[in-house]
């Protein structure tokens, strides 16, 4: 685990991440990256991508998008606003897999979902494509702030099960990064967070098989490292069907 400085003076923010290959695949095709910007101190940027499972090169599109997102939001953060960088980094993403994509007909239909969230001082904002999640936990809560991007969400934001017909799709994305020239970027914040608050990121080989409140839990009673650990053992416990990323920052006073 890292501590990092951070744009507060009494506030430090803890850090850590974990990827695994989970219980039934063959090859893990979810990426993840931090990076944490020191001069000035305080700018820290993570995400996670999930490689969409049946196209092809999912792993070279996770990779593609953690690699320029943190490459292109550095570039504009200093110009722009962090929303604004972050939305032009998804979309610099997109248009990068999808011309990768059209080069080489083996990864052809690759594509991947990608959720960044931006931390400076007690700031946070997220951008959001695919069903990648972001929680917030604290203070005997938690909430997701993204909302997925899949047909079971549709019609579960609409009120209603998803038909007898329809089930198989219920894992089906709505929106991911790679297939096509543009992408709608989903952006949440500013928001405030408070000391003692908990940003959890994850693939959906974890949020598919642990429930909230458990991830609750878990990074409110460890720091990030132990967090990390025990909610990937937890998920392959339950079989682990798809590859399992989380990373976890706490900001906590000094």
């Amino acid at each position: 685990m890292a501590v990092y400085a951070t744009s507060d003076p009494t506030l430090v923010l803890h850090h850590d991440s974990l990827s695994d290959i989970g219980c039934q695949r063959q090859r893990n095709e979810d990426a993840t990256g931090f990076t944490a910007l020191q001069n000035p101190a305080g700018t820290f940027l993570m995400v996670v991508a999930d490689g969409v499972g049946g196209n092809r090169a999912g792993d070279v599109a996770s990779s593609l998008a953690v690699d320029t997102v943190g490459q292109e939001f550095f570039r504009r953060a200093d110009a722009v606003d962090p929303a604004t960088a972050l939305r032009e980094a998804l979309a610099t993403a997109n248009g990068i897999i999808y011309q990768a994509a059209q080069a080489d007909p083996n990864r052809t239909g690759m594509a991947t979902t990608c959720t960044a969230a931006v931390i400076r001082g007690r700031d946070l904002v997220l951008a959001h494509v695919g069903d990648s999640r972001a929680y917030l936990a604290g203070n005997g809560h938690i909430r997701q702030l993204t909302e997925d991007h899949s047909v079971a969400a549709e019609y579960a934001r609409r009120g209603s099960p998803l038909p007898e017909c329809e089930t198989t799709l219920g894992n089906v994305l709505t929106r991911w990064l790679g297939t096509a020239h543009g992408v709608a970027v989903d952006i949440i914040g500013t928001l405030r967070l408070p000391e003692h608050s908990c940003l959890v990121l994850c693939s959906d080989g974890l949020s598919k098989v642990v429930a909230p409140e458990e991830i609750q839990d878990l990074v409110t009673t460890d720091l990030p490292t132990v967090a990390c650990q025990r909610l990937v053992e937890l998920a392959r416990e339950r079989g682990g069907p798809d590859n399992i990323t989380v990373q976890v920052a706490l900001l906590a006073p000094l």
